[in-house]
C-alpha cells in the first residue's frame, strides 16, 4: 500500500509544474489611486524584511565584512520595522487621500524596488 501511494505522489510532484502560474513581475496600480496605495500597504508589510538585507549589503560595500553586517543588520531592523507600519498604516487608510493623494510615506515606494521585480502600468 505505502509504494502505491509513494507512486502517485511522485506522480503527482512530477505534474505540479504543469499546473502552476508562470511567474511574472507584479504589475501596479497607477500613482494617486486607492489601489496603488493598498498594494504598496500589502507589498511593504510582507517584504520590510527585504530592508534588512538591502543595508547589510550596502555597509558591506563601504566598510569591513563584519562590521559592515553588524551597522547593516542594526539599520536594516530599524528600516524594516519602519516599512512594516508604513505597509499597515497604507492598509489601514487605504480609502483615505492621505498623505497627499495616496501619495507614499516612505522611500522607495516598495521594498521590491530593490529586486527590480515591479512593473508600472503604462
Amino acid at each position: 500500500m505505502s509504494s502505491r501511494v509513494a507512486n502517485v505522489t511522485v506522480f503527482l510532484l512530477l505534474l505540479s509544474p504543469l499546473f502552476l502560474p508562470r511567474a511574472e513581475a507584479a504589475t501596479l496600480a497607477a500613482k494617486g489611486t486607492w489601489q496603488r496605495k493598498l498594494q504598496r500597504g500589502f507589498l511593504n508589510a510582507a517584504f520590510s524584511p527585504l530592508e534588512i538585507s538591502n543595508e547589510m549589503a550596502k555597509e558591506k560595500r563601504d566598510e569591513k565584512a563584519f562590521i559592515g553586517w553588524l551597522n547593516g543588520l542594526g539599520r536594516g531592523s530599524v528600516f524594516a520595522v519602519l516599512r512594516a507600519f508604513s505597509g499597515v498604516y497604507d492598509v489601514v487608510t487605504f480609502p483615505l487621500p492621505a498623505p497627499s493623494g495616496f501619495g507614499p510615506i516612505y522611500e522607495p515606494e516598495f521594498a521590491l524596488e530593490y529586486l527590480g521585480l515591479l512593473k508600472e502600468v503604462p
